[in-house]
């Protein structure tokens, strides 16, 4: 009995048939794999959001009201928000624990941390060991967040009245040397969006 074999139409059919599968198969692979990477970057923007108020919430519920000395001899206050550039807010905070106190010249549990917002649209968290500023360079940095659009601060006051900045710009009352009674913290993310968080300063 004579065997009959593909003719060269059929495997041309199922050639293409294959090659649409695969493609699809393909298509869908791709899919998928767009939407996993891009699914692990917001979960990774949102645990990095986190961290990050994490740090302001560990920095402003243990504020100080303790005035720093800066490398010219002028006196900053506990906080202070920047609105030349350089850092957003800085703050004066106790509880930075010293069990070994190896650090030379020795350091206090104060700590001075500014928060900065650099050209790359980083959050970045220094702090100093020192809070007077006699050694600029003894300090440390790390990253916190990427792609922040913005960082805000309103100071709720002792009246009950919100601040853009502290102490206000018009102040003239001696209550506003003291702390304020709490601080909402607005970061604008891309890819998030606005999110905020209010803190209760120890008072």
């Amino acid at each position: 009995m004579r065997q009959r074999g593909f003719t060269l139409l059929e495997l041309i059919v199922a050639i293409a048939i294959l090659a649409i599968m695969a493609g699809a198969a393909y298509a869908g692979w791709f899919n998928v794999t767009r939407i996993a990477q891009s699914s692990e970057r917001v979960v990774e923007s949102y645990d990095a959001m986190e961290r990050t108020f994490y740090w302001l919430q560990e920095d402003f519920e243990q504020i100080v009201n303790r005035d720093m000395v800066d490398e010219l001899g002028g006196k900053r206050k506990s906080i202070e928000v920047s609105q030349a550039g350089g850092f957003v807010v800085a703050v004066t905070r106790g509880g930075w624990a010293n069990p070994a106190l190896l650090q030379l010249p020795p350091r206090s549990d104060l700590q001075r941390v500014a928060y900065i917002l650099d050209d790359e649209q980083r959050l970045l968290r220094r702090y100093w060991y020192h809070v007077d500023r006699f050694d600029l360079n003894a300090y440390r940095e790390r990253k916190l967040l990427d792609n922040v659009d913005a960082i805000t601060f309103r100071f709720l006051d002792l009246s009950g009245k919100w601040q853009n900045t502290w102490p206000p710009e018009d102040n003239t009352d001696d209550d506003f040397a003291l702390l304020p009674r709490a601080v909402e913290t607005t970061i604008e993310v891309e890819g998030i969006g606005s999110v905020s968080r209010l803190f209760v300063l120890p008072y």
